[in-house]
């Protein structure tokens, strides 16, 4: 059997329903792998494996092609027929292209080790591995620039040569800065047209300061911009800062239509009245699209302890996250209406009337006034004076009656824990709604008693 002749490749299996032991009809590449024609070609031989999936009994290995109509032609080495064609029965085989045992034989027996072919160790002798690297050097077109430049001695000898190119249309340095010119608007590099001869104009300044580095856009598509850009670093004497001033323009592009289209930006700008080492004020606005319109729209604005969004403000998905957490409270909340919250019958479950029990242990629930301790160490005889409940006296009255955490069982307390401390809290809102409800059944005692005592009156 041969070896060096086959043609081989992966992920190569088709499904027949052919059978008999002639060739066979191949039915197209399952799921994940390629055919026969499409991987070896037509008279192309090559190693294969049939294996009847009707009768796991059946299997055959050996040599095959391709003939002109696309079907298998067999010259089995091994079958479940003693190595002799296999008599397949019509339905489902996998036939797939892979070494066998007689094909691993044939590698083992082939002799074709150095030491076998004469002269070739001989031929070999002193002679430098194969590498990678020198291949990829020696598929370079060289240059004259490019040999030379190999051949210089130190750094110094390096700069030297590269100097003497005259870079001056695409970039200089000079002293501290690097100047990188381009083309004028009509040769951008994103839009066609590239190769055009044009006149080249500086368009950006790179600033070296102190190891740190900043870059000013000059001009660019004939546009006037003279805007300041920098990284972390200080400049000395520079005055062309002033209020109001973008001095960072981070944006995204990208090509619509065959236009070179700004898709988002994050711009920090200087808002500072009389801008300076000791006046650093300064916002950031996030700016995207908006459907319907070609300009970028601003969406949120960071500015010192604020933070504008141009737009309504939700969660990543419903009732998923709380505004605030007990150790990092909201200090104020402004709203034109108050908050609205869900009371769909559809959602709620076990209603039923409040219980006199719950609400005989609410009576005992006292309505104070007070102030609040950081308020009166901050303001001392100014903090002011608040209307209200204290949680852990309400805890106390209603467990006095219910029992031992009854109080915490209700919505209107909560118990907030963490790893630095713990809160007391209420929800005033259902604290009213029990005291309206407890007010409620305490009027309806006294008009029923006022109702008994004017039928006595008359009956008297």
């Amino acid at each position: 059997m041969g070896i060096v002749d086959l043609g081989l490749a992966d992920l190569v299996r088709e499904v027949c329903h052919d059978g008999g032991t002639g060739p066979l009809l191949l039915g197209g590449a399952m799921a994940g792998f390629r055919s026969f024609d499409a991987a070896v070609g037509e008279g192309v031989a090559f190693p294969y494996v049939i294996m009847s999936l009707v009768d796991p009994a059946q299997w055959e290995a050996g040599t095959g092609t391709l003939d002109g109509d696309g079907r298998l032609v067999r010259t089995p080495v091994a079958s479940s027929a003693g190595g002799a064609a296999v008599d397949f029965a019509v339905g489902e085989k996998s036939v797939a292209l892979t070494i066998h045992a007689a094909w691993l034989e044939a590698v083992n027996l082939h002799g074709h080790g150095i030491a076998e072919i004469a002269g070739l160790g001989d031929a070999l002798a002193g002679r430098q591995a194969a590498s990678g690297e020198l291949d990829a050097i020696a598929a370079v077109s060289g240059t004259a620039f490019g040999r030379a430049l190999l051949g210089q001695a130190d750094g110094a000898a390096v700069r030297g040569h590269v100097g003497a190119l005259g870079m001056s249309g695409v970039q200089r340095m000079r002293g501290a800065e690097l100047h990188i010119n381009a083309l004028t608007s009509e040769d951008y590099p994103w839009e066609p047209g590239i190769g055009k001869v044009s006149v080249l104009t500086q368009a950006m300044s790179v600033f070296m300061d102190g190891g740190q580095a900043s870059f000013r856009v000059l001009a660019f598509g004939g546009l006037a911009n003279n805007r300041l850009y920098r990284a972390n670093g200080t400049f000395g004497a520079r005055t062309d800062v002033g209020p109001n001033d973008v001095i960072g323009d981070y944006n995204a592009w990208g090509l619509l239509g065959g236009t070179f289209t700004e898709l988002s930006r994050i711009r920090t700008t200087l808002t500072a009245a009389a801008p300076g080492p000791t006046n650093l004020a300064s916002r950031m606005s996030f700016h995207v699209g908006r459907n319907g319109s070609a300009a970028m729209q601003e969406a949120l604005r960071l500015e010192h302890q604020a933070l504008t969004a141009f737009g309504s403000v939700a969660p990543s998905n419903d009732n998923g996250f709380a505004l605030g957490s007990a150790a990092a409270r909201w200090s104020v909340v402004y709203a034109a209406s108050g908050a609205i919250n869900t009371s769909d019958a559809r959602v709620k479950g076990d209603v039923a009337a409040v219980g006199d029990d719950l609400l005989d242990a609410w009576g005992a629930v006292a309505w104070r006034q007070f102030r609040f301790a950081d308020a009166v160490a901050e303001k001392g005889a100014g903090a002011r004076w608040h209307i209200g409940l204290v949680a852990q006296q309400v805890r106390d009255a209603i467990d006095a009656l219910l029992g031992d955490g009854a109080a915490v069982r209700l919505g209107l307390l909560c118990h907030d824990v963490w790893d630095e401390g713990d809160r007391w809290g209420l929800r005033y809102d259902e604290c009213l709604a029990l005291e309206a409800a407890w007010q409620r059944r305490r009027i309806e005692r006294i008009e029923a008693r006022l109702a008994l005592l004017e039928v006595q009156d008359v009956a008297g």
